[in-house]
């Protein structure tokens, strides 16, 4: 994140020194690579990574949670910044990513027990869980 939020703001300082800032924040195409869907991307980007940081991690997990949904609009609004052969690069990791995300979707389907929950004097809650049935 930090690689993609220099190239933003290097891009941005070099426009603002040419005063075309505007202008060149909002193109959509032209030089064969989409500025405004950069920024939209970068801007998801940098809005999951502050909400990743341990204090709302932590202390507001839903909020951690829904704004990581933006992954959705990160990579859909990259691919349309950076073209083909270069989104075609990565890929092989998204779609990973993406089967990652199903088979964690099929799993998560079957039922699982608290059978009991112990809060220990460390602090840490013990939780005792059924195990789910086995479809064999």
């Amino acid at each position: 994140m930090m690689l993609f939020t220099l190239h933003g703001l290097f891009f941005v300082i070099a426009w603002a020194m040419e005063g075309t800032l505007i202008n060149e924040i909002t193109s959509w195409g032209g030089s064969g690579v989409a500025i405004f869907p950069g920024v939209i991307s970068l801007l998801a980007g940098l809005l999951m990574w502050v909400t990743s940081l341990p204090p709302v991690r932590k202390k507001q997990f839903e909020v951690f949670f829904y704004t990581h949904q933006l992954y959705v609009v990160f990579v859909v609004f990259l691919a349309l910044h950076v073209g083909d052969y270069t989104f075609c690069i990565a890929c092989g990791g998204i779609f990973l990513f993406m089967l990652d995300r199903f088979l964690r979707f099929c799993q998560s389907r079957r039922t699982v027990n608290v059978i009991s929950a112990t809060r220990l004097p460390c602090g840490i809650i013990e939780l005792v869980l059924s195990k789910p049935e086995s479809n064999n």
